[in-house]
């Protein structure tokens, strides 16, 4: 569904209540009626009527949004309108589109026949600054969701670098190393979990450059593996079919460079965005990595592979050092990377570390003010003990104890970074339903914009 300036007439039309059009309505059309429902009113040759009450909050406006769809696509309607929001509730207009338009997200690249849904979207009373960035998130999160989706037959390191570099197209300055820049920079690593793939690893670069003199540079790091057996610690069939979304966390950085791009007029004078992704597949194999190997980080840190189901953390280890070498001035990081996660905080919620109060609490604010949920946790150093002892290499990946799992995995990364940082741990958001959901990407770019 896309955003439209107007329409000759519209198939389902919103109208807003106030207290005298609810009084003048049919007492079974208002009652019971509650903020974020839509009633469907009439039916007619000129188009359907729907109505609801105007929303108090964004919350109230985001559910609105997706009720809205919901009632579109029962009734077939192709083309939508929301009349003007009343001006008490005209703050939450951005909201309501947005979730319009993430509700009304049909893929489909992989079907016969595409599925039902309204196609176009006519919202009263947006502003201009509100519109585009309605369009740059949605170009953003859009991007971000057809990755996630792609099955991995289609998408590997490879290909995924190949659909990095059409952000050229909007203004961004793309590279990608591929193995044998990746083993000459020291990054042990990341070469170490591509090696059971014939696709090889990937490191990828997209940096937005700074107006002016740059004063700050934003490195945002996502976990690029675009499918993820387990390795030789193999994941049971049921653990392995959602794993084309492992490179969840790239998807998230590459659509909030997409939708920064997009609005990069309204970047702060002076700061440089770079994302990086480290792409690998974890591949069962001849030369794959086993349980006892030890590998070296770009940083010069050893590391023993204990579970080749936890790469993950090892792939953005050499991400996040190279990250802090290239000048970064602040680093945050996105990746599917535990199960602990999901036992902890579910699939609606992800789950911050940061070692810096004012960066997670920008991240906080810029979640909170987009419709995404962050629960801070602790980054309990004594954890990172089990993480230590009984290797001859200077950490271990894993302790195979699966209690604390989330805040262990964080405090490995954070021996890999030297600049304030935070991690987003979304591992069960990226993906809701079988769909993408393009989580994280409104986070990174309210955050990178200083909230929109």
């Amino acid at each position: 569904m896309q955003l439209t300036n107007g329409l000759g007439r519209a198939d389902l039309t919103l109208k807003f209540l106030g207290e005298a059009e609810e009084a003048a309505l049919p007492a079974q059309v208002t009652r019971d009626l509650k903020p974020g429902a839509v009633r469907l009113l009439s039916r007619g040759a000129e188009g359907d009527v729907a109505v609801a009450l105007a929303p108090a909050d964004a919350a109230q406006a985001r559910e609105l949004g997706a009720a809205l769809v919901k009632v579109a696509t029962e009734l077939g309607a192709r083309s939508v309108e929301v009349e003007a929001l009343p001006p008490e509730a005209a703050a939450h207009a951005q909201a309501l589109t947005l979730a319009a338009l993430a509700a009304g997200s049909r893929d489909a690249r992989y079907r016969a026949e595409a599925r039902p849904g309204p196609a176009e979207l006519v919202v009263e009373g947006l502003s201009d600054p509100e519109r585009a960035s309605v369009q740059a998130l949605q170009a953003g999160v859009g991007f971000a969701r057809e990755l996630v989706n792609a099955p991995a037959n289609l998408l590997n390191p490879a290909t995924l670098a190949r659909e990095a570099r059409t952000l050229g197209a909007y203004g961004a300055d793309v590279a990608v190393w591929d193995g044998a820049e990746i083993e000459a920079r020291g990054m042990g690593l990341l070469a170490a979990v591509a090696a059971g793939s014939e696709a090889g690893p990937r490191l990828i670069r997209v940096t937005l450059p700074a107006r002016g003199e740059v004063s700050r540079v934003i490195a945002l790091v996502g976990k690029g593996v675009t499918f993820d057996t387990g390795g030789y610690s193999i994941k049971p069939a049921a653990g392995m079919t959602t794993m084309k979304g492992d490179m969840g966390g790239a998807a998230t950085v590459l659509g909030a460079m997409r939708a920064l791009a997009q609005l990069r007029d309204r970047l702060p004078e002076g700061v440089e965005v770079r994302a990086y992704v480290p792409a690998a597949e974890n591949m069962v194999g001849p030369h794959a990595m086993r349980p006892g190997d030890i590998y070296r980080a770009a940083n010069g840190k050893t590391v023993e592979v204990v579970n080749t189901d936890a790469e993950g953390r090892l792939i953005l280890a050499d991400a996040l050092a190279v990250a802090c070498d290239e000048g970064a001035t602040e680093i945050v990081d996105v990746a599917t990377l535990t199960g602990a996660k999901l036992v902890a905080l579910g699939t609606d919620i992800a789950g911050l570390f940061s070692t810096d109060p004012s960066l997670a609490a920008c991240l906080k604010a810029s979640a909170e003010a987009c419709g995404e949920f962050v629960w801070e946790l602790p980054l309990h150093a004594p954890y990172l003990k089990a993480f230590q002892k009984e290797t001859l290499a200077d950490l271990r990946n894993a302790d195979l104890v699966p209690a604390g799992g989330s805040i262990k995995a964080a405090l490995f990364l954070r021996e890999f970074v030297t600049r304030p940082w935070a991690h987003l741990d979304i591992a069960g958001n990226a993906l809701k339903d079988g769909q993408a959901t393009g989580w994280g990407v409104g986070t990174l770019v309210g955050y990178v914009l200083g909230r929109m």
